[in-house]
């Protein structure tokens, strides 16, 4: 097992409070640097943005749409943690025109150089594993939001899929990770 190899793929974060004035002066700013407008959607938050610089992304929602109406509300942000420098003058903004912030997601992601029929997962939690396209799911869809999920599946077949030759077999495995609402961990230092 020495050749497994760890990385994060994806980090979240909620910034509580961010005022619809400035939501709506960074809404310009977007437009005017990435050329770009808003996607509304009518699932979770009402405003998403996929902003890219380079080949770093930062996902960006606002206004969840259970929050009731006011002057101020959540905004969350999503991208790998490589790519956080990239937007770091964004982050800061972002932090000083926030009441709080928290951490509120993670993807953890376990590489085995071995193929998926090697690989061996058992729930602990008593959760059944469904397969679909390929890829097994421990728990039903609706628990993806839960505060842990897990998802397994043929990185090099889907490497390949994308143009990218591979060497050897590689099984991924990946856990979602979400604290519990009353475990949700603010953030106080500037990043």
């Amino acid at each position: 097992m020495n050749n497994v190899q760890l990385s994060i793929d994806k980090v979240s974060v909620k910034y509580q409070g961010v005022t619809v004035n400035f939501y709506n002066q960074l809404a310009l700013s977007f437009r005017d640097w990435f050329d770009i407008k808003p996607a509304i959607r009518h699932k979770g938050y009402v405003y998403h943005w996929n902003l890219t610089l380079d080949d770093a992304y930062l996902y960006l929602r606002y206004q969840p749409w259970w929050q009731k109406k006011s002057l101020k509300y959540t905004l969350q942000i999503e991208t790998h943690p490589d790519h956080l420098v990239k937007f770091q003058q964004l982050l800061v903004a972002l932090y000083s025109h926030s009441q709080k912030v928290y951490f509120s997601r993670c993807e953890l992601a376990f590489d085995f150089p071995y193929p998926m029929s090697n690989v061996f997962i058992a729930s602990n939690t008593g959760r059944n594993m469904n397969i679909y396209e390929g890829t097994r799911y421990f728990g039903r869809k609706d628990e993806s939001k839960a505060h842990a999920f897990c998802r397994n599946y043929d990185k090099k077949a889907e490497q390949i899929a994308k143009g990218i030759q591979e060497e050897g077999e590689r099984t991924r495995v990946e856990l979602v990770y979400r604290p519990d609402v009353g475990e949700y961990h603010s953030i106080s230092a500037q990043i």
